[in-house]
């Protein structure tokens, strides 16, 4: 078969039986050829790893392992099908499984990746059994067996480089007119054991197999309409993008627009791919085309694009007036927090000071403090946000600087730290925790 477009359902797209229903009648409306990739039901994941958590503890897993069997059965029943051959010797995979980590009191990375395949396998294999259950040729598919391949870094695994040109071979041999439905967010390494590509993973996977197959669009289907000015829970009723280009989304995904993964643009900007972005529940099937938010290279520039707020940040001003005109004190100061594993998020610098936000995750901060006190002086500051302001046309409008002053200002916010990048695309500020939403409304208003 030679595909046209991937279509990537998310947890809440299959998370029941009538959002499967849903998520199938836009499979079947799309008249082109298509590959489908899917994620575990909503909530599934969570339980896997709770129920890892547990198990590991010599907890009660039990009941969680219950309760994955059941939403399972739950949604099969609901969609009036038969339950997949394969789909009880899974379920006994898993309960050994959580039974062998009970034993040894541990869940290894490896144990914990393959733990967490089994929502995924289960899912394509729903899905495929609802698809043929109105006549539709449809087969489930590990990824591994439509030839995804990667390194052996479990939890954030990297497709090898000859990753593309297996999945290719291996799609075209499948007849045409069928459906191929396919594991999201796993994998295999080259030494056959089962990884993850990350959280939010499945997306991430739809770009991989879209731009191996060089498709015409990639289609991210999810329970929001596509990508908004802003945050929803936050300002009543934000417009929706009809597009945007890729670095925009990227920018916004990893500064807290959680709409897609932000590893999803790379693969599909390289191959130069559309990514649609639809509301699963929104959108009438067979709209898809007129629906949504289109990802482009093409997309007309704006200033402003859209707002996104990232919470539970923690910032760090270092302040050293041994960074006055001497060479090596950055170097210094990264190289700590290398040491230690630290991931940096946004950077500003003066002659004597330089500020820093992380994830308030970030387990080797704490030790990372200590070490950079011993040559500089160091304010850590807890509950921060950051608010960062998207848009290809930031750089050539002088008057939006101005703008966002004077709407903080008018607001009785001031932002402690403000950062444009290079690529001048983005604006980011770092706010107390509590004045981020007063700040997005303001800004969105302005």
């Amino acid at each position: 078969m030679k595909p046209s477009v991937v279509m990537k359902f998310g947890g809440t797209s299959v998370g029941t039986a009538g959002a499967i229903e849903r998520a199938r009648s836009h499979v079947l409306a799309e008249k082109r050829p298509a590959v489908v990739i899917v994620s575990a039901l909503a909530g599934v994941t969570d339980l896997i790893e709770n129920a890892l958590a547990l198990a590991a503890g010599g907890g009660r897993w039990r009941p969680l392992f219950t309760e994955i069997v059941e939403r399972h059965g739950a949604a099969i029943d609901g969609l009036g099908i038969e339950r997949p051959d394969d789909l009880p010797e899974l379920e006994k995979d898993l309960r050994d499984l959580l039974r062998g980590v009970e034993l040894v009191r541990e869940a290894s990375p490896r144990v914990r990746d393959l733990a967490l395949s089994f929502g995924e396998r289960a899912s394509a294999r729903i899905f495929a059994a609802a698809l043929r259950a109105v006549g539709a040729r449809a087969e489930a598919f590990d990824s591994w067996r439509l030839g995804l391949a990667t390194d052996g870094l479990h939890g954030r695994a990297a497709p090898t480089e000859d990753s593309a040109g297996r999945i290719r071979r291996e799609v075209e041999k499948l007849p045409d007119g069928v459906i191929p439905v396919v594991t999201g967010f796993i994998a295999r390494s080259a030494e056959g054991e089962i990884t993850t590509l990350g959280r939010g993973g499945s997306d991430y996977s739809a770009s991989l197999f879209g731009a191996a197959l060089g498709v015409e669009e990639i289609q991210i289907w999810t329970d929001v309409p596509g990508f908004l000015r802003a945050d929803p829970r936050i300002v009543e009723n934000p417009e929706l993008l009809s597009e945007m280009t890729f670095p925009e989304a990227a920018e916004l995904a990893y500064f807290g627009a959680k709409v897609v993964h932000p590893r999803t643009i790379e693969p599909a900007e390289r191959a130069g791919i559309d990514v649609r972005v639809l509301g699963t529940f929104q959108v009438a099937p067979g709209r898809a085309k007129e629906s949504g938010t289109r990802i482009t290279k093409r997309a007309r520039p704006e200033p402003v694009r859209a707002i996104a707020l990232r919470r539970q940040v923690r910032a760090l001003h270092v302040h050293s007036l041994g960074m006055l005109d001497a060479a090596g004190f950055l170097a210094r100061l990264f190289g700590v927090l290398a040491d230690h594993g630290v991931s940096v998020d946004v950077v500003a610098t003066s002659e004597v000071s330089v500020s820093m936000t992380f994830d308030h995750a970030e387990a080797g901060l704490d030790r990372a403090i200590e070490e950079i006190s011993a040559f500089a002086t160091v304010e850590p500051r807890q509950e921060r946000c950051l608010l960062c302001l998207v848009g290809e046309g930031l750089g050539s409008e002088p008057s939006v600087p101005g703008r966002i002053f004077a709407a903080l200002g008018s607001a009785g916010i001031s932002a402690e730290v403000l950062s444009q990048g290079a690529s001048r695309i983005n604006i980011t500020m770092v706010l107390p925790e509590h004045d981020g939403p007063r700040a997005m409304c303001a800004l969105y208003e302005a």
